[in-house]
């Protein structure tokens, strides 16, 4: 299937016109035209736009986008627009809210700002995505789905804390049994009850310094990270299931983050839901090309050698990073040692 869909390697990236005035859209179309961009990924965080209030749906805008880009021969990969909800969410259902690890309860802003664990959030996100299967499964211009971005924060509330204790229920079926797992008689750790289990954050078994991968608590840490993993695993099932229940052959992914190296997430427990693995990838200047091809070697190796998607990349210097160098050494030293030899000549 995927052969068929992706006849060729498709050249493109995230566009945002939302987030500007109408009257350049149409240079945009012509410099995509001139640069031989065949696919756009659309609508990646304008759940707020998309949704003003809880029973109001608005796609006029991208209607709009979707039939330009048709007209000027350019596929879509449709995003859900779920990786950051709206602020009328954060402020009526603030379940919706991510906890850090070091327990404050964050307000509404950023993006990837909600919580895995949210029933709020999973409802809303289940049906935004169904909604936009329906209003686009015959549009010409639909090639594939972008679920959410980059998904696999931990987050650590209530919710978070409940639904992962039930987790440990069903991993371990009673607490003698996860008591032997983790060890938990090395500083008097025993459980009595599965109430007593509260996630390993900053304010329990978390060490100094604030990094969540030193913990007190070996046994409990692994289990969180990868039921944070699971967590957002059903997320990304709900939104796929509402594409799917429209659009049965319809072809959804989501985008690693991180370099193809990100621990939050069990790729290869992901891999199997996912019709293509997709990741994003910011070398810096200085970045090995070894890592380069690992972290390619693991996307191709996911799904056994199938084709896979490069979503985001950096071209040039990174607009979140406090220092750019201007060039890696080595390659000053080749450009040195190139303009020393006359046009024509080799060594």
């Amino acid at each position: 299937m995927i052969s068929c869909r992706f006849p060729k390697i498709m050249f493109g990236g995230d566009y945002n016109p939302e987030q500007f005035p109408k009257e350049i859209w149409a240079e945009d179309m012509r410099l995509f035209r001139l640069a031989g961009i065949d696919i756009a990924t659309l609508n990646v965080f304008s759940w707020a736009l998309n949704q003003p209030d809880e029973n109001t749906y608005r796609f006029d805008w991208l209607d709009e986008v979707m039939n330009k880009l048709h007209e000027n021969g350019i596929r879509v990969c449709m995003g859900t627009s779920t990786a950051a909800h709206p602020a009328w969410m954060a402020k009526k259902y603030p379940d919706i809210l991510t906890v850090t690890s070091d327990g404050r309860k964050r307000k509404f802003g950023r993006r990837h700002n909600s919580c895995p664990n949210s029933p709020t959030f999973r409802k809303y996100a289940g049906r935004m995505a169904g909604k936009l299967a329906e209003r686009y499964k015959n549009h010409p211009a639909l090639l594939l789905w972008h679920v959410n971005n980059e998904i696999g924060i931990r987050r650590y509330c209530e919710n978070c804390e409940q639904a992962f204790r039930e987790w440990l229920k069903q991993r371990y079926g009673t607490l003698q049994e996860l008591n032997r797992a983790w060890y938990t008689r090395f500083w008097g750790h025993t459980f009595y009850d599965w109430d007593e289990i509260v996630l390993p954050g900053a304010l329990s078994e978390g060490m100094s310094g604030g990094n969540a991968d030193q913990t007190a608590f070996q046994g409990m840490t692994l289990d969180f990270f990868r039921f944070n993993s699971d967590s957002w695993l059903e997320c990304y099932l709900i939104e796929a299931g509402a594409i799917k229940e429209v659009i049965p052959d319809a072809v959804v992914t989501t985008n690693f983050q991180g370099n193809g190296t990100y621990k939050p997430l069990d790729y290869f427990k992901w891999a199997p839901h996912l019709d293509i693995v997709a990741l994003d990838i910011y070398p810096e200047n200085h970045t090995p090309p070894s890592y380069m091809a690992l972290r390619y070697d693991l996307m191709r190796g996911l799904k056994d050698g199938a084709p896979f998607l490069l979503m985001e990349q950096t071209p040039g210097v990174i607009n979140w990073k406090p220092v750019n160098p201007v060039k890696p050494p080595g390659l000053m030293r080749l450009r040195a040692a190139t303009r020393r030899w006359p046009a024509g000549r080799s060594r």
